[in-house]
Formats: structure tokens, sequence, C-alpha cells
């Protein structure tokens, strides 16, 4: 190992405050040299450039430097990370409890958006119960990578697409502890060769309030968020904690989405599970309820634009194209 690989592998274990990971895992480390003098030279990518956290940053890489390595000092230049593409918007789509047809939601979401003319990126964020691709009926697929460990999305239907289910084999499951959870999202949101063209981010978000949705502002900052539900009253009650979880988080809620409103027989409607559920969750987080969707055929899960659901999520998507 060379000088400059010693130094980077030493420095790399240091925390980095305004994300609270290690320099290395976030590759932050972006140029290492040494001068005349025997001072290293150092330029680092960090989240937030504040002073507090880079006075603490650059104490810990003295100490390893200096007391371990031996050399003179150190000269740091901090330069903040720089997102996706900016242009893009990103919609985080939430709930509070799982089987809510969330994923699906974001799936008719991106169809729609495509045909009015969008170019949309599908983030699987739901990392433990990664279900995209099979909604998109595309699980025999591996994510490519180039030579720089950077990867490639799939592509269907002119939307891109990334999955924890293309990092494993077909029918296993991910078992990851919390902290790596970090490096997933990184690879997703940093690490991928998104299309410049990409309009649109739709996220995928787990149900409720972990790790995911606490990590996600270190890789979007600019992120809006849907909360989706049933109209049953427990999945109201759990819906409206993860409303104000995110509001917590600073990220704003655009609004909520009731998912399996009612079921259209005969031109008679028959509410399954309940009625309001949606505009309890709304009034309560003071939103609005962006879109009431009915139940469909189970084999329809990607709605035609012509289908009624199909018309409701094209108005869905053109709230959403405003409040973004």
């Amino acid at each position: 190992m060379d000088e400059f690989a010693i130094i980077k592998e030493k420095i790399g274990e240091v925390i980095d405050p305004s994300c609270n990971q290690k320099l290395k895992d976030n590759d932050s480390i972006k140029h290492v040299g040494v001068d005349e003098n025997n001072t290293v030279i150092l330029i680092i990518e960090v989240q937030e450039k504040e002073p507090n956290h880079t006075k603490q940053i650059t104490r810990d890489i003295a100490k390893i430097l200096k007391l371990e390595l031996g050399y003179a000092g150190v000269k740091i230049e901090f330069t903040k990370r720089k997102l996706r593409n900016k242009e893009a918007k990103t919609l985080l789509i939430a709930s509070g409890k799982g089987g809510v047809g969330k994923s699906t939601v974001t799936a008719n979401l991106a169809y729609a958006l495509t045909r009015m003319g969008k170019k949309v990126a599908v983030i699987d964020a739901d990392i433990y119960g990664a279900n995209m691709p099979k909604i998109f009926n595309a699980t025999n697929h591996k994510l490519l990578g180039d030579q720089n460990g950077k990867i490639f999305p799939f592509e269907i239907d002119n939307i891109q697409m990334v999955s924890t289910e293309y990092l494993v084999e077909e029918n296993r499951a991910l078992m990851l502890r919390g902290p790596m959870l970090g490096k997933v999202l990184k690879l997703f949101f940093e690490d991928t060769l998104w299309s410049e063209e990409i309009d649109y981010f739709l996220v995928d978000l787990p149900p409720g309030t972990g790790d995911v949705m606490m990590d996600l502002k270190n890789f979007s900052e600019d992120a809006k968020l849907v909360i989706v539900t049933t109209p049953q009253e427990s999945a109201a009650h759990i819906a409206i904690k993860a409303g104000y979880a995110a509001k917590d988080l600073n990220q704003e809620v655009l609004g909520v989405i009731e998912n399996m409103s009612y079921f259209e027989a005969n031109n008679e409607f028959h509410y399954i599970f309940g009625k309001d559920g949606g505009k309890k969750v709304a009034d309560e987080l003071l939103v609005e309820l962006l879109a009431q969707i009915p139940i469909t055929s189970y084999d329809k899960i990607i709605c035609k634009e012509t289908d009624m659901a199909g018309i409701i999520y094209l108005n869905l998507a053109k709230k959403i194209m405003k409040l973004l």
C-alpha cells in the first residue's frame, strides 16, 4: 500500500458529524497529497460545511496524521457534497403501516407522470421489503456496474429503477443491520448513473418511521413527502404518526393519498374498508387529501390511462407536479 493509500485508509475512519458516517463510507476524501514541508493536503466533501463539524474533522484527522503517522501538519479544503441532479424533484411516498398499497401507488404514479411526458426514476428504498420489480413485472435482472463502482439503473417503459431485489438472488432476503442501510441509500442516490434527463425521483419508503426515513435527509435535502393510507381507522391512526414524524424531520408533507377507498360494481360504491380514513389523516396534518383511489382487479396492478383509476392517477400526477 502506497503512502497516499495509507493516509486515506487511516483517516477514512474519522466520523463526519454532518451525516454521522465515516469519511470512507461516503467516499468523502477527494484528494490526498503531501507538500515539501511534510504537510498533508486534503480535499474533503461534507454534507454541511458547519464550522463545528469541520473543526471536529480537522482535529480528528490531525491526531492521526501527526501522532500515528508522523506528518508535520495538515491543510484541509472542505467542499459541500453535491447531491443528485438539482433540477429533478424528489417525492417520498410513505405510509404508517404496511399493506396499504404504497408501492402500487408509487408505480402507478410513475406511469402517470411518464404518460404526461416526464422522465421518471423510482428508488425502491423499502430495503427489507423490496417489491417494485415484482410490480413492474421485471424481477429477473442484476444491476450492472462500471469501473468506478457506480451502477446502472434498470429501465422499463422509459422508467428507470433501482431496488435491493436486484442485489440478491431470487427469493432471498437482504439481511442488514441499521448502519448498513446508509450504504444502500448512498448506492441508490449517489452512486447510480441516473439519466441527466430525470424530472422526478419517486422514493418508495419502507412502512413506519425507521432508519431509512431518518437517513434520507443526507441524500435529498429538498425532498417532499406524501402519506398513503387506507380508509381503515387503524391505518389512518398510524399514518398520522408517520406524518408527524416526517414533520419532525423537517420533511414537507404535500398531502394524503387514500388507497383502496371503495369498490365500484354496477354503478354502486362499496366501502369495504370503511370511509374517510384519508380525510381524517389530512385534516389532522392540515394538508390536502390528494386522491381517493378505488380497489381495482387483482390482475391490474398497473392501471391503463383509460381506466377510472388510471384517470385518477393522472389527476394525482398533475397535482403533484404543481406542489413539488
